[in-house]
């Protein structure tokens, strides 16, 4: 599976800078995603993680989960 439409029941302040943020780290955290891509590199990359959720580029991620021959 791909995809998961959540709905967060919360929106905790993470991101300082940009609180739209905030809604890509409470989805995720919703849906107990494996991983979140993005290019945020002010914004998400530097946190490195949230609640145990990895934050890489979009380049990193389609390393990790692209099949492995």
């Amino acid at each position: 599976m791909l995809a998961i439409l959540v709905t967060p029941t919360s929106v905790p302040r993470v991101v300082p800078t940009d609180p739209d943020d905030d809604e890509v780290l409470a989805a995720a955290l919703a849906g107990a995603a494996g991983l979140i891509a993005s290019g945020g590199r002010r914004d998400l990359l530097p946190l490195v993680s949230n609640a145990g959720i990895p934050i890489v580029t979009a380049r990193e991620a389609r390393r990790r989960i692209a099949p492995k021959a």
